[in-house]
């Protein structure tokens, strides 16, 4: 009888994107979550991703009084560090990516790959 691979959880194959996200991107870490700031994944260290998420959603909220439609939101500290939120949808579900970016790195490339992947999982 054939072996059949399991196919990992839709959990696990968003780590590992974000993983290899934080890793090519040499960013401090990543979350996935929903538009309401609830994470789905993350990866990284020194970062406080629950955090992250959240203040991502509030941003979106924020902006949203203002702005019709946002993809990204960029906040900067005095030192260049930047707490990048993109935001998109899969089917009818928004979802958000946020990461942790020291300065001088740049990250729409390794983002735009990124949500692609994540829609991806979350369409199987």
């Amino acid at each position: 009888m054939p072996k059949h691979r399991r196919r990992p959880s839709r959990q696990t194959a968003l780590e590992r994107t974000l993983r290899a996200l934080v890793q090519e991107g040499q960013f401090r870490a990543a979350v996935v979550a929903s538009i309401d700031g609830l994470p789905l994944a993350m990866a990284g260290q020194n970062a406080d991703q629950e955090l992250m998420a959240g203040v991502a959603a509030w941003l979106k909220e924020f902006a949203e009084r203002t702005h019709n439609s946002l993809d990204e939101i960029v906040v900067r500290d005095t030192q260049g560090n930047r707490l990048i939120s993109r935001y998109f949808n899969v089917g009818n579900d928004p979802l958000l990516l946020a990461i942790n970016v020291p300065p001088g790195q740049s990250h729409r490339q390794l983002t735009n790959k990124a949500i692609k992947e994540i829609q991806r999982i979350w369409e199987v």
